[in-house]
């Protein structure tokens, strides 16, 4: 039997795109959809977004590759509605009928997230489990210090900066964006550089669907050590208490959420500082409100989540049953991406300026539900240290052409693939001479 589904007292979300017999549109009835490589890779990502609502209104059949489609959901209200599990839809990428037809997920990084999970983890369950799997993440976060944060995260980056400040030339991305997550997030999380690069490369290589149960049980053994590891003042490390967290039956379930967590930390603090570095650099307008206090950097970050969204869509959704939205029939088994990047270029709910909104929260960037970001100042907080730290140290200027820069293809973060720039090196100290 198929629902029909109301939102906010309004059916549907865009213009009428039914066939001539009037029957509501499916996923794969039009011969050809735009693709998610034309999407993740575009510089312009706002006019793709805004040619879709043209063509489909506010939810777009689009390709993820050859014979996998997905429903593209650009509505504010329909992504909030999804994301607070007001459909009859799941996070379970093990649901998704392209599994069935034999649509291989492993292989492309544009279908891994939509892969079958091979254990229970936080963000592919929902209800009860979800919220077993979910709290120990919320509470160890909670206890973290923000000034810890800043402080620590500062001393990083500096680190960071040091090792190409004296050359005057450097690819952000590889020498900046790359290595700060780890370096800052698993310090607070109590774990030396070392065991933070190792629980780091593991959570990627479990994201990229190259992670074993070898992988697994390497960071669970990371974990225990952690149990007996104390901070100065006495009280146990996050990870420490995350292994011990009482909600998790194991460890194995302690490691699991370990990796959930620093997966989505090492892309989403990536993105983010890379989208504002990129901004700073390429557009005259954002650098001369930014140097010129027009913008605080707290209001800067928000443009960013606005104009460059950091966040391209949240976790897929897999319709668990057959429902008409307006004009469209989503079928059991579908994928649908909630396309939170898309809302910049909304004109429902920005105005015609690209600066209107200047502060607002409402980009829907940590998402909204059981689902949502646990940390979103936390994040705001290492990202707005990082950008602080490197553009009052160094004036870097971009060394190519804009139009040259690359985006990874991942349907789920804006991750630029190199910022290369110059600027003035840092004088180092002369070697002190010997005398004998």
């Amino acid at each position: 039997m198929t629902s029909s589904i109301t939102i906010d007292g309004i059916a549907g979300t865009g213009d009428d795109v039914r066939d001539p017999s009037g029957r509501p549109l499916k996923l794969d009835d039009p011969a050809t959809v735009t693709t998610i490589p034309e999407l993740t890779m575009a510089h312009d990502v706002a006019a793709i977004h805004t040619r879709l609502r043209e063509e489909w209104g506010d939810m777009a059949p689009v390709e993820l590759e050859p014979g996998a489609r997905a429903w593209l959901v650009m509505g504010y209200r329909t992504i909030v509605a999804m994301a607070r599990g007001q459909l009859p839809l799941t996070t379970a990428t093990g649901t998704w009928s392209g599994h069935e037809r034999g649509v291989s997920s492993a292989e492309s990084p544009l279908l891994r997230p939509l892969a079958p999970s091979d254990r229970q983890t936080v963000e592919h369950v929902d209800g009860k489990l979800h919220a077993r799997l979910r709290t120990p993440l919320d509470e160890v976060l909670g206890v973290i210090d923000d000034a810890e944060i800043a402080r620590t995260t500062r001393a990083r980056c500096e680190e960071l900066i040091d090792g190409f400040a004296g050359t005057g030339v450097a690819d952000l991305v590889r020498e900046y964006v790359t290595p700060m997550p780890h370096l800052t997030f698993g310090t607070f999380l109590g774990f030396d550089a070392d065991a933070a690069r190792r629980v780091f490369d593991v959570a990627s290589l479990r994201a990229d669907g190259r992670g074993g149960a070898a992988d697994v049980h390497e960071v669970s053994f990371l974990l225990t050590g952690q149990t007996a590891a104390r901070r100065p003042d006495g009280e146990p490390t996050p990870a420490g208490r995350l292994a011990q967290h009482p909600s998790y039956e194991n460890t194995a379930e302690a490691a699991l959420g370990l990796l959930s967590l620093t997966a989505i930390a090492a892309r989403g603090l990536r993105s983010w500082l890379a989208q504002t570095l990129y901004l700073a650099l390429t557009d005259t307008r954002f650098a001369g409100r930014l140097a010129g206090g027009q913008l605080g950097i707290d209001e800067a970050l928000d443009e960013v989540l606005w104009a460059a969204a950091p966040v391209t869509a949240l976790s897929p959704r897999i319709a668990a049953e057959d429902f008409l939205l307006g004009d469209k029939l989503v079928q059991a088994g579908d994928a649908i991406l909630l396309a939170v990047g898309a809302l910049g270029s909304d004109p429902s709910i920005r105005g015609e300026d690209s600066w209107d909104g200047s502060g607002s929260r409402a980009h829907l960037t940590f998402g909204v539900g059981a689902h949502a970001c646990p940390a979103p100042h936390l994040a705001r907080l290492i990202v707005r240290t990082a950008a602080e730290t490197l553009l009052h140290r160094l004036a870097p200027e971009l060394a190519a052409r804009a139009e040259e820069l690359r985006w990874a293809p991942d349907f789920r973060f804006r991750l630029l693939e190199q910022l290369p720039v110059v600027f003035r090196p840092e004088q180092q100290p002369e070697p002190e001479s010997y005398v004998p």
